[in-house]
């Protein structure tokens, strides 16, 4: 069976690949056809909509927001329990050094829907700041944010911090201060077209848990994933102490009303849907 995935290019979505690699998907009958979305959560919940994928990894809160919104599919699965930590970055010219400062920004985001944009509302609400000071230039992706960033055309980008990480190390961005996901971060989201098509998800989510507990048994998983996504060993090592891969658990309903109240908050959404049109 084929199943069409997508994901970010970035290391929580390394169980994939080892499964891949490793032939688990293949144990189960599965023919796993991957593809990396640069651009996030935005364009992959564009391609779930478009049948260019079935399943894709989205951020809680862009996967929500985007079901509510119209598209034809369900959050399936918790797939990173763990919070992520997205990093507030400037350019490194900037003279913003605060991000509990009151006043205008200007943030970088991917797409309007996007991770990028959501958590910059949810990061305002969480420090108070007022929501109508924020306006948004869109920059599609990471290489699009550090030429905006540089070229002052924007003030504040925010993304997985270790991601960003070597940019902020070689002096091209400042990171300024974090804002941790309050739910889980991501999950496996599925066109319903596709859940028709494929039924039975099992085999798939017993080849990802194999993955996991492949990497968890090798000699130094840090350092295999500071290799596989060019990371500092640092960095690698302070991610991989705070991953917490999920085992097929279902968005609680507790997880999904805190994070649909933050989408209401935020005016991405203009009333909170109903948890089981969601959730599968």
């Amino acid at each position: 069976m084929k199943i069409r995935c997508g994901g970010v290019p970035e290391h929580f979505n390394y169980p994939w690949h080892v499964a891949s690699e490793q032939g688990f998907f293949a144990a189960e009958g599965i023919e796993l056809e991957w593809t990396d979305y640069k651009g996030g959560t935005g364009v992959m919940c564009q391609d779930l909509r478009a049948d260019v994928i079935d399943i894709a990894t989205l951020l809680t809160e862009g996967a929500i927001a985007d079901i509510a919104n119209g598209n034809p599919s369900v959050i399936d699965a918790v797939y990173v329990s763990s919070p992520l930590i997205w990093g507030i970055h400037t350019g490194a010219q900037s003279n913003h050094t605060d991000p509990n400062a009151a006043g205008p920004i200007r943030y970088a985001i991917s797409r309007m829907g996007s991770g990028s944009h959501l958590m910059a509302l949810v990061d305002r609400l969480q420090r108070g700041l007022k929501l109508s000071e924020a306006s948004w230039e869109i920059i599609q992706n990471l290489d699009g944010a550090r030429a905006s960033l540089q070229k002052n055309e924007s003030d504040y980008f925010l993304w997985e911090k270790n991601m960003t990480a070597p940019y902020v190390y070689n002096g091209e961005l400042r990171r300024i201060g974090e804002c941790p996901t309050p739910w889980p971060s991501v999950v496996i989201t599925i066109s319903k077209a596709a859940l028709q098509r494929i039924g039975d998800l099992s085999g798939m989510y017993r080849a990802l848990q194999k993955a996991v507990q492949y990497i968890q048994q090798l000699p130094d998983p840090a350092q295999t994933i500071a290799s596989a996504y060019d990371l500092k060993i640092e960095d690698a090592r302070d991610w991989y102490a705070r991953i917490q891969w999920a085992n097929r658990e279902a968005l609680s309903q507790k997880d999904f009303n805190f994070t649909t109240d933050a989408l209401v908050k935020a005016g991405i959404l203009k009333e909170a849907p109903e948890y089981k049109k969601i959730c599968s």
